[in-house]
């Protein structure tokens, strides 16, 4: 299979979590197994990139429809201890990956949200048509959503989903303006209790329980944690959400490197 890994973190060249490890060795593994995996990534300014190997410009002219207009971006290629790595760098005056530090701003949301809709784009116009898209926690929980509501229609319509949630706890809370920036709009649609509105706040839209409904399969860093998640309170408010699709929930337990 051709596999895709969306996500913010891969380490050691972006890493702030445990997230960055499990992006880097679940690849790898993968990779070892017999199957093609790419990971797409921002390109931040604050990288190693003494840990990339062979950057290049692959793709120096790509429009990622934003609001109105576009956004362009150039899209880099490098192997990061052997993995095929995307780096997406935006040209523009929101400066989302150029910040000297991956998280902890006031507009996180729609950095990711530019991220998810800039990494689709990317698959799109490079004619990439890989079986999975993986996409992992809330930064990427847009990518389910934007594929089956724009992306399919676009000529993306058999590409499937899997999204891991790796910490429940941070769900990605955004207000419609989220909407209007991607192209997806229609906000009475998106704030339906069944698809995106937060459970909690209902003038907000949950990212993750949107990619909940929306992605193919959905899994969680053990099968105890999946337990967790739909009946104490480590779901933090998602339980209900989990179990309405149950059928396609499951906890896998996370692995590690024994290399590294």
């Amino acid at each position: 299979m051709h596999i895709v890994m969306v996500a913010t973190e891969c380490a050691p060249v972006a890493q702030a979590s445990g997230l960055g490890d499990v992006v880097f060795g679940l690849s790898r593994e993968v990779e070892l197994r017999g199957h093609a995996v790419e990971i797409i990534l921002p390109k931040y300014d604050c990288m190693r990139y003494d840990h990339i190997w062979g950057l290049r410009v692959t793709l120096a002219d790509l429009w990622v429809p934003w609001y109105g207009g576009a956004v362009h971006c150039s899209v880099w290629f490098g192997y990061v201890h052997g993995r095929k790595c995307f780096f997406i760098e935006p040209h523009s005056q929101d400066h989302f990956f150029n910040r000297a530090s991956y998280y902890g701003f006031p507009d996180e949301y729609m950095r990711w949200a530019f991220f998810s809709k800039a990494a689709l784009e990317f698959l799109l116009r490079t004619n990439k048509r890989p079986d999975v898209i993986h996409c992992h926690d809330w930064h990427t929980a847009l990518v389910p959503v934007l594929l089956y509501e724009i992306y399919q229609h676009a000529g993306m319509r058999d590409q499937r989903v899997c999204y891991t949630v790796h910490n429940f706890q941070h769900q990605g809370i955004a207000g419609e303006n989220i909407l209007w920036a991607t192209g997806l709009g229609r906000p009475q649609y998106y704030f339906h209790p069944y698809r995106m509105r937060d459970d909690f706040n209902h003038a907000a839209v949950n990212l993750t329980k949107g990619a909940i409904l929306y992605s193919n399969f959905v899994t969680t860093v053990s099968p105890q944690h999946a337990w967790e998640a739909r009946y104490t309170d480590q779901g933090f408010g998602l339980g209900h959400s989990l179990s309405v699709h149950q059928g396609k929930f499951g906890g896998v337990l996370n692995g590690v490197d024994y290399e590294t």
